[in-house]
């Protein structure tokens, strides 16, 4: 999977989701030769690449972290979850991080200590449901995408036809996935 990030200047930054030995492969290429790859893994959409900096790997894995406040810590975003990029919901989880925590704390009385472990804690269980229930979905859907197992592949595609055929079930998963369910 491709995702182009639009950049100035007529550039692009480029995260190609792969395999890990397809990953260990590409970042192995002389930078010219990883170009043509991406374009064509792309079918040429950006038309001719050239690199502007070297390519990097970085494996993706479910991360969690046990606890995501500590007495004055609150951690948002990335530094609070870890979610594989193919769900798109990254950037969304850190925003509606930042405006629980920010409605936490704006809703303390003013000479509160909001640094206090027992405020931060209401910020950690307001977001812990949303958090755990996007990550664990997304990495099942990863695994049962990743997964060559012999029979999984007619019935994810049994599961696929089912969604679409269903709209009442499609609506719900699209609204969830936009965040508005």
């Amino acid at each position: 999977m491709l995702a182009y990030l639009p950049l100035p200047g007529n550039r692009v930054s480029i995260v190609w989701s792969a395999p890990d030995a397809l990953a260990d492969e590409l970042v192995a290429l002389p930078p010219e030769a990883l170009c043509e790859r991406v374009a064509l893994a792309g079918a040429h959409t950006l038309g001719k690449l050239s690199p502007l900096t070297p390519a990097a790997a970085f494996p993706l894995r479910l991360m969690r972290v046990p606890k995501i406040v500590a007495p004055r810590v609150a951690l948002v975003g990335d530094a609070a979850h870890g979610i594989h990029p193919l769900s798109g919901h990254g950037i969304n989880l850190g925003y509606q991080d930042a405006k629980v925590l920010a409605e936490t704390l704006a809703a303390c009385q003013p000479w509160h200590d909001i640094g206090r472990l027992n405020i931060l804690e209401r910020y950690q269980r307001a977001r812990k449901e949303e958090i755990l229930l996007l990550q664990t979905s997304t990495d099942a859907l990863r695994r049962l995408f990743k997964t060559d197992l012999p029979g999984l592949k007619p019935l994810r595609n049994i599961g696929m036809n089912l969604t679409n055929a269903l709209p009442l079930l499609k609506n719900v998963l699209a609204r969830y996935a936009l965040g508005t369910l």
